[in-house]
């Protein structure tokens, strides 16, 4: 058998992805204001029948998905590091 102690090489793995991070809490905002104005602009694209704000409507969809997967990405690092 071996009597080496690895003790020495071995570190922790946690980097602070635990941690909140200030990008973190302005995502949710951005994601907010985003889907927000895509609400209005589509419902006044279909009050006023405005092809133009329909379009820039689905437009912010867009963005607002993307921006989505950004905090689905902060969450699932939230929630690897609790594993």
């Amino acid at each position: 058998m071996h009597t080496h102690d690895i003790e020495a090489w071995s570190h922790d793995h946690s980097f602070g992805q635990e941690n909140r991070r200030p990008g973190e809490s302005k995502t949710l905002i951005v994601i907010a204001i985003t889907a927000i104005m895509m609400a209005i602009e589509l419902i006044a694209g279909v009050v006023f029948g405005s092809m133009a704000l329909l379009a820039d409507g689905l437009h912010m969809a867009s963005h607002a998905t993307a921006l989505s997967l950004t905090a689905l990405a902060y969450l699932s690092i939230c929630a690897a590091e609790r594993t």
